[in-house]
């Protein structure tokens, strides 16, 4: 169990620093709404795009960190009460939920590899940049897929 209880302070330190990161990033993406900083300013597009994008940042940004900071009341939760630890342990070692976890995975990244083919040609007729951009994400999926496969087989 102190095993565990160090792995939370680790995950609750890197969480500390992301909500740190996510913050900050907020932040300035309102700042530049704002226009008191100028440097957060989409390349491309009109006003109304270059509007719209911070919006979608600071929206991610801050659904990112209610998240992580819900994540990070539960681990301080868990710290200081030795049932709740024992639950979260619990939780996270449970083999059933482990299996469905990795089952989900694999089947979502043979869906995501013939949909996105399946996308990137229907996208050629109508647009070979996006066409391209598509096959491209596939494609390094694919690659990551591959690695880890001879990663996990080396392991064990």
């Amino acid at each position: 169990m102190e095993l565990f209880r160090e792995k939370l302070k680790v995950q609750n330190l890197s969480i500390s620093i992301c909500c740190f990161i996510l913050a900050a990033f907020s932040f300035l993406s309102a700042a530049g709404e704002a226009g008191i900083i100028h440097f957060m300013t989409p390349a491309a597009g009109d006003s109304h795009w270059q509007s719209m994008w911070r919006g979608f940042i600071m929206g991610a940004s801050a659904g990112i960190l209610i998240l992580m900071i819900v994540g990070l009341i539960r681990n301080i939760q868990a710290l200081c009460d030795e049932k709740k630890l024992k639950e979260l342990y619990v939780k996270e070692h449970d083999e059933r939920q482990i299996q469905i976890w990795t089952s989900a995975r694999a089947l979502s990244m043979q869906i995501f590899v013939l949909g996105g083919l399946v996308a990137g040609i229907i996208a050629g007729y109508f647009n070979m940049t996006v066409s391209i951009t598509i096959l491209a994400c596939v494609f390094i999926h694919s690659l990551l897929g591959g690695a880890c496969k001879i990663y996990y087989s080396q392991k064990f």
